[in-house]
C-alpha cells in the first residue's frame, strides 16, 4: 500500500468515521489534516485507529466543519465550541453584553446632554480668564 492510498474495507470505528467525513467534506486528506494542524501522514495513522481519541476527532471536526456528535455524542465534551448549547450560551452572553453596552451609551449621552450647558459656561469662563491673563501678561511687559 503506497502512502495516501487507503483500503477502506479495513477501516473500523472512529477512524473509518473520520475517513468518511473527510471524504465527504470536499477537502483533500492533506488539506483536512493541515487544517486540523496535523501532517498528511498523521491523518493516515488516525484513520487506521478504531478507537481514535475524541480530542483528535474534535480537531478534525472543527477543521472540516463536521458534526461527529450524531455518531459519538460523547465527543461534545471535547468540542464545546461546536455544541448547540455552547453556541446558545455564547449568543445569550453576547446579547447581554450588547444590552449593557447600549445602556451605558445611553447614560453617557444623557450625561453629555445634561452637562453641555455647564460645560459651555465653564468654557466661556476659561476663555475669559485666559484673555484676562494674556492682557495682564502683556501689560507687565510694557
Amino acid at each position: 500500500m503506497k502512502s495516501g492510498s487507503i483500503d477502506v474495507s479495513k477501516l473500523k470505528g472512529r477512524g473509518k468515521s473520520l475517513y468518511v467525513a473527510v471524504s465527504q467534506s470536499g477537502f483533500s486528506n492533506k488539506d483536512a489534516a493541515e487544517r486540523a494542524l496535523y501532517k498528511e501522514n498523521t491523518f493516515y495513522t488516525h484513520v487506521k485507529q478504531e478507537f481514535l481519541d475524541f480530542k483528535i476527532m474534535a480537531r478534525y471536526a472543527k477543521a472540516i466543519k463536521h458534526d461527529f456528535s450524531i455518531q459519538y455524542p460523547e465527543i461534545l465534551s471535547f468540542q464545546p465550541d461546536n455544541s448547540v448549547e455552547q453556541a446558545e450560551k455564547e449568543s445569550k452572553a453576547y446579547l447581554d453584553l450588547q444590552r449593557k453596552y447600549t445602556a451605558l451609551l445611553e447614560k453617557n449621552q444623557l450625561m453629555i446632554e445634561r452637562n453641555a450647558e455647564k460645560y459651555a459656561e465653564l468654557e466661556n469662563k476659561h476663555n475669559a480668564l485666559l484673555a484676562k491673563y494674556n492682557s495682564l501678561k502683556n501689560n507687565e511687559k510694557k
